[in-house]
């Protein structure tokens, strides 16, 4: 009994023999877990290293699209300088030295409140006018006034930040050459910008507590940087890691180890602005952008190290391979949620279109832009979404984009497109192909920002520089060069043409008992009743005061023109209703036919002037086709 209890069973033998150190299958299943140790620390590492990569790739995506961004808005406040620049230069070149930007700022002819200053400068660099009070400065000394003397392109000027001589403060100077009728350098249109109005995009981007947003010229001066919270102008970027690499590359990203602008290293995109020689630069601190690896990292390393201990049996390993499975699993659909994010709340409308112009899915932006919901834009095609008149256009545009040979070229325009409720939305859009494995493009990328608000400014600034203010009837400008088109026509097809000058007889008076607002209501309701004297082609204006101006853009004989100055003395003479008062006043009415009276509009506008004085002087209220005799009246 007590050798069978000392014995062991033959079964438990037989496995202590199987199992026992030194043996064949206990050096197999040794070198079997050294060898899952060695893959599974080999896995872990390239795990690490992949994500690190997948994580600065996945940034520099982000960080190029942001410059993108970045890169519209700097352009559109560029274009709009631009734009009312070129407006200052075209009035300067018309009105000359009597130019008055103050009273167009009172007026809000010019309302962009970006520009702080606008000054018209003469080719001896001295204001003429401005928006501001200036005193006696000149700017001939200025970097922008020399380079745009020697220039000789129709180009916006962007200079380096300088100390402002009228407002003391630093600013970005940004100017439009003048050209004189002969081709002589008549001075520059030039304003000024706040340095900080350029890296405002700072506030729309996500870039983190340590991010980069730069603006820099291609001469080495940067005209805003904000990093964090510090906003910066006028350093040298000529020592720079993107600078210098944009002379061989246009746009790329990096990363910038060695934190070339603060010690911070970051991973940095930039691009170079076409049409400008400017470049844009968007940085993530490298350590925000890594801080979710490093601590996956830490992670990974304490998994491994648990299942090398556990590695001691095979029923371990496999529970750390499907835990590493899952770690996988996690990762990617982190990056699936992360695109998902960035996709979705961005700033600017995003849509992914095939190259028929069918919408396979849009982020929440575009979607609110148009006023639809995602199903019903997949529903439709991108060109469904314009006016008829333009879809051959945007066919168009759609097709240059997809035969495009250079991988580099972004062609942008802007359209318009029809809102669910049927309102216009004017975007910038921009477009980009992307390709499958064997280079087809597989579908295309539309960037969109909304820019109706620009639009209506535009449109503001040309109504307002063509009309009166208060009666809303063309001004003189718009007066002369009506004038001027009906005298080229009738010359053109041999008709007649006539113009009527209208002076109002007792205006004075109702000013001086009623007030000067009664007096703008009465000019109000003069300008309505001298519009429905006339037919829908012929041009009623306000020359100023109360003078107002009739084009007869064709007659057939000398009678019609007797007969609209009949039908406007007539509407003049009936009582106007002022507030609870009634006032009476009459006209003096002169008129001059072409060809009878001149062949241009110099002399057919002085005759009609002249006849206008003959019919006061021959006791108004009436009508004159002919001037006065000297020493008459």
């Amino acid at each position: 009994m007590q050798n069978d209890e000392m014995t062991p069973p033959p079964a438990a033998a037989e496995l202590r023999r199987r199992y026992r150190p030194g043996t064949p299958l206990s050096l197999a299943i040794a070198l079997a877990c050294v060898a899952a140790i060695a893959g599974l620390w080999l896995v872990t590492l390239q795990r690490i290293a992949f994500e690190r990569e997948q994580a600065v790739a996945s940034a520099m995506r982000s960080n190029s699209g942001l410059a993108i961004a970045f890169e519209q808005q700097v352009f559109r406040t560029l274009k709009a300088a631009e734009q009312v620049a070129a407006f200052v230069r075209e009035q300067y070149l018309q009105q000359g030295a009597g130019i008055n930007l103050r009273e167009w700022v009172a007026q809000g002819v010019i309302r962009e409140a970006m520009f702080t200053i606008v000054s018209v400068v003469d080719e001896q660099g001295d204001i003429l006018s401005s928006s501001q009070e200036t005193g006696a400065v000149n700017y001939a000394d200025r970097a922008f006034f020399q380079a745009l003397r020697g220039e000789t392109r129709d180009a916006l000027f962007v200079s380096p930040p300088v100390l402002g001589r009228v407002s003391g403060q630093w600013r970005i100077p940004m100017a439009l050459r003048i050209v004189r009728g002969d081709g002589r350098f008549g001075g520059v249109v030039v304003m000024s910008v706040d340095p900080a109005n350029f890296t405002a995009f700072y506030r729309q981007a996500d870039l983190g507590e340590q991010g980069l947003l730069e603006l820099a010229g291609l001469d080495g001066v940067v005209r805003g940087r904000k990093t964090g919270g510090m906003a910066s102008f006028g350093a040298d970027a000529q020592g720079l890691p993107w600078f210098q690499r944009r002379a061989a590359e246009s746009e790329g990203d990096l990363v910038d180890a060695g934190g070339a602008v603060d010690g911070v290293p970051r991973i940095v995109s930039y691009r170079s602005m076409a049409g400008y020689p400017l470049m844009v630069t968007v940085g993530t601190a490298y350590d925000e952008v890594l801080a979710p690896v490093m601590q996956r990292r830490a992670n990974y390393l304490a998994v491994a190290a648990g299942a090398s201990a556990a590695l001691l049996c095979f029923a371990l390993l496999l529970i750390a391979v499907l835990a590493r499975q899952r770690a996988v699993a996690d990762a990617l659909a982190s990056s699936e949620g992360l695109f998902r994010a960035t996709f979705h709340q961005a700033a600017t409308g995003i849509a992914h279109i095939t190259p028929d112009g069918r919408i396979l899915r849009a982020n929440d932006k575009f979607c609110r832009m148009l006023g639809y919901s995602l199903d019903e834009l997949c529903q439709r095609t991108v060109f469904d979404l314009g006016d008829e008149d333009e879809r051959d256009a945007a066919r168009r545009f759609v097709a240059q984009r997809l035969s495009a040979h250079s991988p580099v070229f972004s062609p942008e325009m802007e359209k318009a497109y029809r809102r669910k409720d049927g309102s216009v939305l004017w975007v910038y859009e921009a477009l980009g192909v992307v390709k499958d494995a064997k280079g087809r493009p597989d579908f295309l990328v539309a960037v969109t920002q909304d820019i109706s608000a620009r639009k209506e400014l535009e449109a503001r600034l040309s109504h307002d520089a063509l009309h009166d203010a208060l009666t809303g009837l063309p001004n003189r400008v718009m007066f002369h060069d009506r004038f001027a088109r009906v005298l080229e026509s009738a010359r053109r097809h041999g008709r007649h043409a006539a113009v009527l000058y209208v002076d109002l007889d007792g205006f004075k008076s109702v000013n001086d008992h009623w007030g000067h607002a009664a007096g703008d209501v009465l000019l109000q309701q003069v300008a309505r009743r001298l519009e429905g004297c006339v037919r829908a082609e012929d041009t009623v204006a306000r020359l100023g005061g109360d003078e107002f101006g009739i084009v007869l853009a064709t007659i057939e004989r000398a009678d019609d023109c007797e007969i609209v100055a009949g039908k406007v003395l007539a509407a003049l003479a009936q009582p106007f209703a002022l507030d609870g008062a009634v006032a009476r006043i009459s006209a003096s009415v002169g008129g001059a036919l072409f060809p009878r009276h001149g062949h241009d509009a110099q002399a057919l506008l002085a005759q009609a002037d002249a006849a206008m004085y003959a019919a006061k002087q021959a006791g108004k209220n009436r009508f004159s086709l002919e001037a006065a005799v000297p020493g008459q009246g």
